[in-house]
């Protein structure tokens, strides 16, 4: 069974095209990213904007060219913060059926909290550890605490990267003012996310504020997917790259972020993130993983054929 898996974020649109064998093991085709911003304005106006529908469509319309090109069995689309918080969320479904005939499924942000855990832990050998997956995002953070594939405690929170720069982050460099006011959100925001032993429990990071701060570190020129999973930041690293970072322009920090520099004037908030929630809560260090959601929705749907066979 070969599927194509499609996360339509607030910030990214990603694909990834991979063939489900018959033990549950997984071999990717493919999987791919770009920065489509299809939340952008949304939580100041509530809207999706027009020229992100048709941002998104163009796209849209190359993945699943690729998809039917690689002549997949199934393709599944799901859209998370952005489409569950848009008054004219329905009006981008609608388009999106006509013009390419897809269907988009919007998932509550504890399925989306849940899917990633499954996805994200696919990756590491021992299945039946203790996980925390943190999951930054463009309009929200999730994080989903579990041993194995058993889902102990989850909570999504409206903190994600596009959401709080466009409310806070004004300036680039930002001023102090905006960043203290920005610190405040999420430092109340931190401490109602579960809570685990850092001893006992492995903080892993997915996404493209981790995802990039690796490749960052290694000094890539090239994204190498190899050399990002499993590649450890410490809380000192997140420390460090925040302080750099919050005295960039956007110009700086698109050449420091040379392999997405789509991401240059979010990534501020998504270290902050990162920084205070491994300073609140006594955290060393996290794990990247290159997986997530889409692969996630993968793994749902191989149980299902399993189900239905």
């Amino acid at each position: 069974m070969t599927i194509a898996s499609i996360d339509i974020g607030t910030n990214t649109i990603l694909m990834l095209i991979a063939e489900l064998a018959s033990g549950g093991g997984l071999r990717v085709i493919s999987d791919q990213q770009v920065v489509a911003r299809v939340g952008k304005g949304v939580d100041h106006s509530g809207s999706i904007a027009w020229d992100a529908f048709t941002r998104s469509e163009t796209f849209l319309a190359t993945f699943l060219e690729e998809a039917r090109s690689a002549g997949v069995d199934v393709i599944r689309c799901t859209g998370t913060s952005a489409l569950r918080d848009a008054k004219n969320g329905d009006d981008y479904l609608d388009y999106m059926h006509a013009k390419l005939g897809l269907e988009i499924e919007i998932l509550s942000g504890d399925k989306e909290a849940l899917w990633t855990y499954g996805g994200a832990i696919s990756g590491f050998i021992d299945r039946n550890a203790s996980y925390a997956v943190l999951d930054i995002g463009g309009g929200s953070t999730e994080m989903t605490v579990g041993h194995g594939f058993h889902i102990d405690k989850r909570l999504s929170l409206d903190i994600g990267c596009v959401r709080l720069t466009e409310k806070f982050l004004q300036h680039t460099p930002p001023t102090d003012a905006e960043i203290a006011t920005m610190m405040e959100v999420i430092d109340a925001a931190i401490p109602r996310y579960p809570a685990f032993d850092p001893a006992a429990t492995t903080l892993v990071g997915v996404a493209g504020t981790v995802t990039t701060l690796a490749a960052v570190e290694q000094g890539l020129k090239v994204y190498e997917p190899e050399r990002i999973a499993g590649y450890v930041l410490t809380r000192e690293t997140i420390a460090r790259r925040f302080e750099q970072f919050r005295t960039m322009s956007k110009e700086q920090l698109q050449q420091q972020l040379s392999i997405d520099p789509g991401r240059a004037d979010i990534i501020l908030v998504g270290v902050a993130i990162l920084k205070r929630l491994t300073e609140l809560r006594n955290i060393p260090q996290l794990v990247v993983s290159e997986r997530g959601l889409r692969y996630g929705i993968a793994m749902r749907e191989w149980e299902r054929h399993l189900e239905d066979t």
